[in-house]
């Protein structure tokens, strides 16, 4: 006998800059998807979804996620110059 928790067991595939990430949610934070990514430190990046070219303002921001879904981290602190 299936239960109601069995039709939302489903993982979801995406990716980051090219590389596959997984999750049971189907929202996650901006902070989630670079720190699962290894973006770290998180507030050194910027979030971009590739459809729509669509950049998030927030870390903390919640993101609908689908499968096969694409985003871009991009470096966005200062650099240091000599």
């Amino acid at each position: 006998m299936e239960t109601l928790g069995d039709a939302h067991d489903t993982t979801i595939t995406y990716y980051v800059n090219g590389e596959v990430q997984t999750t049971d949610d189907h929202k996650l934070t901006v902070r989630t998807i670079l720190t699962d990514g290894g973006f770290t430190p998180p507030a050194d990046y910027r979030l971009v979804r590739d459809d729509g070219n669509h950049t998030y303002g927030s870390l903390d921001e919640d993101v609908p996620v689908h499968t096969g879904e694409k985003f871009t981290a991009l470096f966005s602190a200062p650099t240091p110059t000599s």
